[in-house]
This record gives C-alpha cells, sequence and structure tokens, in this order.
C-alpha cells in the first residue's frame, strides 16, 4: 500500500480568542497516512483529525462549537521513504470568520 499526504479543512468549530478578537471557526490541517486508495486515505486521515475534536480530544473542551465538518482539500501520493521516513505533519492553521 502507498502512502498519501491529505489535506484537509475543518469549519463548524468556535474557539475563542484569548485576546477578545473574533472566535476561529476553521481550520486547516495535513495528514500522512498509509492506505491503499485516495478514498481510504481521506477516511483515514478524517479520522486521525476527528479524534482532537470528539468527547476526550484535545480540542474537544475549548471548542464552543460543533464537531467539525470536514472536507478533503487536496490528497497525493509520497514516496514510501518519505511516508515512512519523513516528517509527519500534525499540527492545525485556524482562521477567525473573515
Amino acid at each position: 500500500m502507498p502512502f498519501f499526504r491529505v489535506m484537509l479543512s475543518g469549519t463548524g468549530i468556535s474557539i475563542p480568542s484569548e485576546d477578545g478578537s473574533a472566535p476561529v471557526v476553521g481550520f486547516y490541517t495535513t495528514r500522512d497516512v498509509y492506505a491503499s486508495d485516495v478514498e481510504q486515505a481521506t477516511t483515514k486521515a478524517t479520522d486521525l483529525v476527528l479524534k482532537h475534536w470528539l468527547p476526550g480530544g484535545s480540542y474537544a473542551t475549548v471548542n464552543q462549537g460543533a464537531v467539525p465538518t470536514i472536507t478533503l482539500d487536496k490528497s497525493w501520493r509520497v514516496t514510501f521513504l518519505f511516508g515512512l521516513f519523513g516528517r509527519k505533519p500534525s499540527g492545525y492553521v485556524f482562521y477567525p470568520h473573515e
């Protein structure tokens, strides 16, 4: 099975900002997964992200909105060596309502 890099976006959240400005309402994130095809890669990456937002997850307590709706932005195959030894993306880029 090949490795895939999957870029996802999430909407429907509401995280208050620390400085009192507009709350965060969405995010972008990327995950690397081992899957047989793009559809399976998207499902695996989505599941990895949702674990952070469901009850017990690291963002569940601060999120005052809904569990995010996850959308695939882009997905592509990466080489076996890159997938195995490359840096694993795991962070989020958050954005407020514009």
